[in-house]
């Protein structure tokens, strides 16, 4: 490797830029905003939890995984999925609470529960995503807060879930009287996905559909559909003067124009395209390894054979070029950390890009077999 390139960047799972398309859709979607107001009137005030037309968009946004468009007041916009979380989870779960989440899980949430005080609990996950069965035997004993689950693509696993084990999901959460915080993020990419969790709960659910994964990972708004408009509210209103999960109002603006003339579907259907063709690269050159992925997925998982080491695959991917991520940040505290390795395939500028990328892995992986 030339030690004067910078390395092909595998550790993140962004969406693949489809410019052809993404470009001409934002522009136009900004003129129209530039062209109904002057950016000072934009810029010139917080849009807190987002005005009326951008709950509005956010409804019609959510209800395409719903299969219900909820009422504008129980919308938020946030500053992007991270930030909706944190409000959540500080609101929802709070110092000295339980978290139950997938025993494999979206690595930010160790920081969160450090900041706030708060335990996480792994329970079990198989092919398809979180056992009802683990669940309860936690909820059984530990009397969580909440849980969060990631149901469509779980994270890093890429498992789907059901519609039955969400209905049984569900129940358990109702029986025990915990919140159910859903990251949809994934599944607009996923034709004909299964109801969210949050869709048969919609009582005890906090709904976050954003859309870094599906449009553009710096676009940094994501919507949260809460149970009520009074639990909105509730929820971030207190914050407003102490965190910074508003969306910026050029971003949320941007993102109401495109929802209301299709922009963001176009998107959508691009980036999932361009998905499907990358996973075909992929899964072409991978057909001599056991991996586990999805023709949508912005990732792929490989758990690896007897004696292959984590650490040594990644450190061998790093000494090519290639940036991996390992199962270390996925693992919830206490349980068995899998010789696993996840690898995104949407954040390199092309198919080109990706092939050597591909290319590199496939290079270290032979490298490290024992």
């Amino acid at each position: 490797m030339d030690s004067s390139q910078p390395p092909i960047v595998m550790s993140r799972n962004h969406p693949p830029m489809v410019s052809h398309v993404f470009d001409q859709e934002y522009r136009l979607a900004q003129d129209r905003v530039l062209s109904e107001m002057p950016p000072s009137a934009i810029i010139g005030a917080h849009r807190w939890t987002g005005t009326e037309r951008d709950r509005i968009g956010g409804a019609r946004f959510t209800a395409r995984r719903l299969g219900y468009t909820p009422e504008p007041g129980r919308v938020v916009v946030t500053n992007g999925t991270q930030s909706g979380l944190l409000m959540l989870f500080a609101g929802l779960v709070g110092r000295g609470g339980v978290l139950v989440t997938e025993n494999l899980t979206y690595p930010p949430l160790h920081t969160f529960a450090r900041h706030f005080g708060f335990r996480i609990l792994g329970a079990p996950i198989d092919q398809f995503g979180l056992v009802p069965d683990g669940l309860r035997e936690i909820a059984k004993t530990e009397k969580p807060n909440a849980l969060y689950s990631v149901a469509t693509f779980q994270n890093p696993t890429t498992a789907i879930m059901p519609v039955d084990r969400r209905r049984e999901i569900a129940e358990i959460a109702r029986e025990y009287n915990f919140s159910i915080i859903e990251d949809d993020i994934y599944s607009l990419l996923l034709p004909d996905a299964p109801p969210p969790l949050s869709a048969l709960a919609p009582e005890i659910s906090w709904y976050v559909l954003g859309t870094a994964k599906s449009i553009a990972a710096g676009m940094k708004v994501a919507y949260v559909v809460a149970p009520s408009g009074d639990a909105a509210e509730r929820r971030f209103w207190p914050g407003v003067r102490g965190t910074h999960w508003m969306s910026a109002p050029i971003s949320a603006a941007v993102m109401t124009a495109l929802i209301e003339n299709g922009g963001d579907a176009r998107i959508i259907s691009a980036v999932a395209e361009e998905v499907r063709e990358r996973q075909n690269l992929a899964q072409e050159l991978f057909s001599g390894i056991d991996f586990t992925t999805k023709p949508e997925a912005l990732h792929v998982w490989f758990e690896l054979p007897d004696g292959m080491a984590r650490d040594d695959l990644a450190a061998r991917a790093r000494q090519k070029g290639l940036l991996i991520g390992t199962s270390d940040e996925f693992a919830t505290e206490g349980k068995p950390v899998p010789e696993a390795v996840r690898m995104g395939i949407g954040n390199p500028k092309n198919r080109e890009e990706l092939t050597d990328a591909l290319d590199r892995f496939m290079a270290s992986y032979e490298e490290a077999r024992p």
